[in-house]
C-alpha cells in the first residue's frame, strides 16, 4: 500500500471529494492532520459546495410584535432522531442568529431571505417601507455587507406599491418582496463569493422590479410581465404569495388567481402561467399550500395541498414537469394522518427531496398554554416516510425559513 504521506494535497482533494456523504468527510478530516489541512482549504470547501447539497439544520421563524411592541426571530435547530441534529447543534452553539453584529438598534432589522449559508435583512429607510435599508448577513462569521440605495432615476418609476407583507404600519411592514438568488458556484473571486439580490413592488397596473450583483455592484432593472397578466381586477391590488424556488427559477402564487409569477434568473427574465388546470377542484385560500422542489433529473416537482376537503383530511398531489409551460404529470397522491387534517398549517420549504410541514398544536393541549406548540415534520418524497424535525412554542409567527447548511468546520465565510 502507498505511503499516504507520499499522496500529494491535489491528489488527496480528489480522493476526498468522492467520499458519498458530508459525515463521512467529517470523519475523514478527524482522522488525521494532513486531511484536515486539505478539507479546511478554501480551494477544496469551494469545491466541495457544488458537489454536496447542505443538510437541512432547522427552521428560522420571525414573530411579530407583541403587547411590549417589540418583534424578533429565533433559530430553532433539528431535533433527535432527525439525521441532521448534531450539526444542528454545533451551528446553533456557534452562529449569532439575534444578528446583534448589524448596525443598531437591532429591533429595526426584519429577516426577508435565508439561502446559501446568508440571511438577507432590511429596515425601514426614511420612512419607507418599500425603498429599505438592506444588508446580507454571515450569522456563522458575523458578518455583513450594506447593500447601496436603488437610484433614484430608477425608484422614480415605482409609485404607491402595494403592501406584500404586515400592512399595520408597524416595523415589519413591507410595500416590497426582497430575496436572494441562488450562489455563484463560479464566482471569479473566491474569497468573495457572488450573490444577486431580486427586488420587487407590485404597483397600480404594473410590477416593477430591479436585480443587484455583488460583482457588478450595480442595480438594474427587470423587465417586468404585461400587467394585464397580474391583475385581479380587485381593490386590493396584486398581492404575492409564498416564494417558492427549483432549478434557478422562482414562483409565486398571485392570490385570488390560479395564476403563477415565475422569475427564471438565469434569463432574468419573467412570465405568468395559468395552473387552474392543476388546482381544479382545490380550494387555495393559502400561498403555502403549494410549494416547489427540485428532481435529480432536471424536472421541477410541485406538490398542492388539498386542505378544505369535506372529509376533513388532508391530501397531497405531486406533479412534475421539465419546462413550467409543458403540460404537468401526475406523479402520486398521498393522504396525510387523520389527526393531521386540523393541524395541517402548510409546507415551509423544500430540501433536495425532504418536503417540510407545519403543524398546529394537537387538539387536547388547547386548554394548556404549557403545552401548546408548533412541530415540523418532513416527508420523504420518495419513500413518503414522515420523521420529526423540530419544533416551537411560538404560537404566532410571521414567517418561518427552513435552513439548510454546512457544519462550521467546513464553512468559509459567505460574505
Amino acid at each position: 500500500m502507498a505511503d499516504l504521506a507520499a499522496l500529494t494535497d491535489d491528489v488527496l482533494a480528489e480522493i476526498l471529494l468522492r467520499l458519498p456523504s458530508l459525515r463521512d468527510l467529517a470523519r475523514a478530516s478527524a482522522s488525521c492532520a494532513s486531511f484536515r489541512r486539505v478539507v479546511s482549504s478554501s480551494s477544496f470547501l469551494r469545491r466541495f459546495r457544488p458537489l454536496h447539497a447542505p443538510p437541512p439544520l432547522g427552521v428560522f421563524c420571525s414573530y411579530p410584535a407583541g403587547r411590549g411592541g417589540t418583534a424578533g426571530s429565533q433559530f430553532h435547530a433539528a431535533l433527535s432522531p432527525h439525521p441532521s441534529a448534531p450539526l444542528a447543534r454545533a451551528v446553533a452553539r456557534s452562529a449569532d442568529f439575534s444578528f446583534a453584529f448589524l448596525p443598531p438598534p437591532a429591533a429595526d432589522w426584519l429577516v426577508r431571505d435565508s439561502r446559501d449559508g446568508r440571511f438577507l435583512l432590511d429596515r425601514p429607510r426614511d420612512g419607507s417601507t418599500a425603498f429599505t435599508e438592506v444588508a446580507i448577513c454571515d450569522p456563522l462569521f458575523r458578518r455583513y455587507r450594506l447593500l447601496p440605495p436603488i437610484p433614484n432615476d430608477l425608484a422614480a418609476s415605482v409609485r404607491n406599491p402595494y403592501v406584500q407583507r404586515g400592512g399595520d404600519g408597524d416595523s415589519q411592514s413591507r410595500s416590497s418582496e426582497i430575496f436572494l438568488a441562488s450562489l455563484s458556484h463560479d464566482s471569479v473571486n473566491e474569497e468573495d463569493p457572488a450573490f444577486t439580490v431580486i427586488w420587487m413592488a407590485c404597483c397600480r397596473g404594473k410590477l416593477v422590479a430591479f436585480f443587484y450583483s455583488s460583482e457588478s455592484q450595480q442595480w438594474r432593472v427587470l423587465s417586468p410581465p404585461e400587467h394585464y397578466a397580474l391583475s385581479t381586477r380587485r381593490v386590493m391590488g396584486v398581492r404575492l404569495g409564498q416564494r417558492n424556488h427549483a432549478h434557478a427559477c422562482f414562483y409565486w402564487m398571485v392570490t385570488l388567481t390560479h395564476r403563477w409569477l415565475v422569475l427564471d434568473t438565469c434569463k432574468m427574465e419573467f412570465s405568468v402561467i395559468d395552473i387552474s388546470p392543476v388546482l381544479s377542484g382545490c380550494v387555495m385560500m393559502f400561498s403555502n399550500q403549494i410549494t416547489t422542489l427540485e428532481s435529480s433529473d432536471g424536472r421541477t416537482t410541485v406538490v398542492v395541498s388539498d386542505v378544505f376537503r369535506p372529509d376533513k383530511r388532508c391530501v397531497l398531489y405531486f406533479y412534475a414537469f421539465m419546462y413550467f409551460r409543458d403540460r404537468w404529470q401526475l406523479l402520486n397522491r398521498v393522504t396525510l394522518p387523520e389527526e393531521w387534517g386540523y393541524r395541517f398549517r402548510g409546507i415551509i420549504g423544500s430540501a433536495e427531496r425532504y418536503l417540510f410541514i407545519k403543524l398546529d398544536h394537537p387538539k387536547e393541549n388547547l386548554n394548556d398554554q404549557s403545552e401548546r406548540h408548533v412541530e415540523y415534520f418532513s416527508l420523504d418524497v420518495k419513500t413518503m416516510q414522515l420523521g420529526s424535525f423540530c419544533r416551537t412554542t411560538l404560537l404566532t409567527v410571521s414567517e418561518a425559513y427552513l435552513y439548510c447548511g454546512f457544519p462550521p468546520s467546513l464553512l468559509l465565510p459567505s460574505i
